[in-house]
C-alpha cells in the first residue's frame, strides 16, 4: 500500500509538471529557456523535491533535457529529430499493420472505421482531439498485431510523437487525407492482405512525414522571428 505522503507528493509533482507543460505548449517558455528549481519551487509555493521529479517526468517525455553545463532546459525540436523518429515509428507501424492482417478480426476492423470516422469528424472544428483519434488508431492497430513487444515499442514510439506534436499543432488540410491513407489500411487488413497493409502504411507515413517536418520547419521560423 502507498503512503498517504508518497502519493500527495506524486500528485504535487504532475500539478508542477502540468503546469511546466502548458508554459512550453503556450509558447510562454521556449526552446533552450533554463528551468531553475528555486525558482519553481517558490512560484508554485511547493518544495524542490516535487519540482525535481516533476523534471525527470517532463525529460521522460521529452519536454526538457538535462544539460551538464546549464540544468534543465526546455527541449527544441529540430527537423531531423522528426525524420529520425519517423523512420523508427514507419519501420514498427509497418511490421503492425503487416501483422495484423493475417489474424484481425471484423470487429477490429469496425473499431477500426470507428476510430477514423471520429477523427474525420473533428477535422474542420477539434484538429487536436483529430490528433488524438490519429494516435488511437495507430494504437488500437498495434493492440491487434498479436506481438506483445512490439506494441511495448510502439507506445514508446508514440509517447515521443504526442510530444512533438504538443510543439507542433496537428494540421487541420492533412487530416481528411490521413483519413483517406487510413482507409487504404484498413481495406488491406479488411482483405487480410499483408503486403498490401504495409504498403498502405509505408505510403502514410512517408506523406506524414514530409508534412510533419515542413510544420516543424516552420515553427521554428516563427520560434525565432518571435
Amino acid at each position: 500500500m502507498d503512503h498517504p505522503a508518497r502519493i500527495i507528493q506524486s500528485s504535487t509533482a504532475e500539478m508542477v509538471a502540468q503546469r511546466i507543460r502548458d508554459g512550453i505548449m503556450s509558447g510562454q517558455l521556449k526552446s533552450g529557456d533554463k528551468l531553475k528549481e528555486v525558482e519553481l519551487s517558490k512560484s508554485m509555493s511547493v518544495s524542490r523535491t516535487p519540482v525535481r521529479e516533476a523534471f525527470r517526468i517532463l525529460q521522460s517525455e521529452g519536454f526538457v533535457i538535462h544539460n551538464p553545463r546549464v540544468g534543465v532546459v526546455v527541449a527544441s525540436i529540430e527537423p531531423e529529430d522528426v525524420v529520425h523518429l519517423y523512420q523508427v515509428r514507419a519501420v514498427l507501424e509497418e511490421l503492425s499493420a503487416y501483422n495484423a492482417a493475417s489474424r484481425i478480426k471484423q470487429e477490429h476492423i469496425d473499431e477500426l472505421r470507428r476510430i477514423n470516422q471520429k477523427m474525420l469528424s473533428c477535422a474542420e472544428n477539434d484538429p487536436a482531439r483529430a490528433r488524438e483519434y490519429d494516435l488511437d488508431f495507430h494504437i488500437a492497430l498495434a493492440r491487434h498485431a498479436g506481438n506483445p513487444i512490439l506494441e511495448e515499442q510502439l507506445a514508446i514510439v508514440h509517447r515521443k510523437t504526442h510530444m512533438i506534436l504538443n510543439f507542433v499543432p496537428f494540421q487541420k488540410k492533412r487530416i481528411p487525407y490521413s483519413c483517406k491513407e487510413h482507409d487504404d489500411i484498413i481495406a488491406a487488413l479488411e482483405q487480410h492482405d499483408e503486403f498490401a497493409a504495409r504498403k498502405y502504411m509505408e505510403i502514410h507515413f512517408h506523406k506524414s512525414t514530409h508534412s510533419l517536418k515542413n510544420k516543424v520547419i516552420e515553427y521554428n521560423l516563427k520560434k525565432n522571428d518571435g
